[in-house]
């Protein structure tokens, strides 16, 4: 039966904090002990409640020694209420990044006249449910060893994309398309040559500023680019090779104009193919739906491509940055979020530069301890955002 929750404090704790204090709550240290046992008392005296996500949960138990799972495990059990992302397939597992999406996807498609701040707010009304901490953990210890598996991969994945999506391999961003429009095709040799040099390009990259956990820089450029040969081989032998690129990613020529760019044209592919992974779980009649939704609308892209825009460029380029976008895009909901140095001074900028996101997000905070947050929370409010209905009767232990 749902209830309505009347503003507590939904607080994001980033992945690092909630460690150290798993740490601590399980340390031999009597002095360690009370530490994480009077920041727990304080936190819940402000009236917060800890909102969980799956990238959370991806991060806390990926890692390889089981006695740091053994902490996070008994510390995520001692809670006896804490707020998760809902999850479009189950209400009994920690939903993601891809449920919030699919949320806003949704209310988008259902109210096509709603703005970015509308859609944000409709969502927010069900995007969280509270349960305690064992209910929230049990999907999880269930499978952990499959999960953790899962987790690991992924996190290696992660570190790939993020090295290749930062790369300027190709050397062609600020093409136009309209000038690969007139374009013909490339001579066999040319595209040997010119493949054979994005390989070189990426490789460097990913050696000079890729996450320095990618084992193998020359082997991940190798088989990403064979997979661009595989699915470019009919386009850059065709005739014309800018239009048979448009065709393969799904956008008509009315989609772009005389300045349109390849970097426009990849960022609108890239829209359309999360669009279609979102689909999955919305089911909604995709023509319909690649025209009724644009970015501006919703609130996961709007945050995530100002992160994006305004992060600093660090020496290295981390794996997790992409984590911490999935869960920087909880500010939108949450009272308070604390997230990464970089991200937060790429939030700072953004709010500067960007009004609609500054509109959009909520409180964005920074601690170098978990023990300097509850001086912060002391001097924070619940939002002004709508009730939240919570589901109630996920409260058992």
């Amino acid at each position: 039966m749902a209830s309505t929750l009347l503003k507590p404090k939904f607080v994001v704790l980033d992945s690092s904090h909630l460690a150290d204090l798993a740490r601590d709550h399980a340390s031999s240290d009597e002095r360690l002990r009370r530490l994480a046992r009077e920041f727990q008392s304080a936190f819940d005296a402000t009236g917060s409640v800890l909102l969980l996500s799956w990238h959370h949960m991806a991060e806390l138990l990926a890692h390889q020694n089981p006695r740091l799972v053994s902490e996070v495990v008994g510390f995520l059990e001692s809670l006896p209420l804490v707020a998760c992302v809902s999850s479009a397939k189950s209400t009994d597992v920690i939903g993601s990044i891809l449920d919030l999406q699919a949320l806003e996807v949704s209310a988008a498609f259902a109210n096509q006249d709603a703005d970015v701040i509308a859609i944000r707010d409709l969502v927010a009304r069900k995007m969280l449910r509270l349960t305690s901490g064992p209910a929230a953990l049990r999907p999880f210890l269930e499978a952990l060893p499959i999960l953790q598996t899962e987790f690991v991969r992924r996190q290696a994945r992660d570190r790939e994309i993020v090295a290749i999506s930062r790369s300027d391999f190709a050397g062609v961003a600020q093409i136009k398309i309209a000038d690969m429009l007139r374009g013909h095709a490339r001579l066999p040799e040319d595209i040997r040559h010119r493949l054979q040099v994005m390989h070189d390009k990426l490789s460097h990259d990913m050696k000079a500023r890729g996450d320095n956990r990618i084992p193998d820089a020359d082997a991940t450029a190798a088989s990403f680019l064979a997979s661009v040969r595989k699915l470019g081989g009919a386009i850059v032998g065709s005739d014309n090779p800018g239009l048979r690129i448009l065709e393969a990613f799904g956008i008509e020529l009315s989609d772009i104009d005389s300045n349109t760019t390849v970097a426009d044209v990849g960022a609108l592919a890239s829209f359309h193919s999360k669009l279609r992974v979102i689909n999955r779980i919305t089911q909604l009649p995709w023509l319909e739906l690649k025209t009724a939704i644009s970015e501006r609308r919703l609130p996961w892209q709007v945050v995530q491509a100002g992160i994006g825009q305004f992060r600093p460029d660090g020496k290295e380029w981390k794996g997790s940055d992409l984590n911490d976008a999935h869960l920087g895009s909880l500010a939108a909901y949450t009272d308070v979020t604390y997230v990464d140095k970089r991200t937060y001074e790429a939030f700072r900028a953004a709010r500067s530069k960007l009004p609609i996101l500054a509109q959009l997000v909520r409180r964005v905070e920074k601690a170098g301890r978990y023990s300097d947050i509850i001086e912060q929370l002391r001097h924070s409010n619940a939002s002004d955002r709508p009730e939240v209905e919570a589901l109630s009767q996920d409260r058992r232990s």
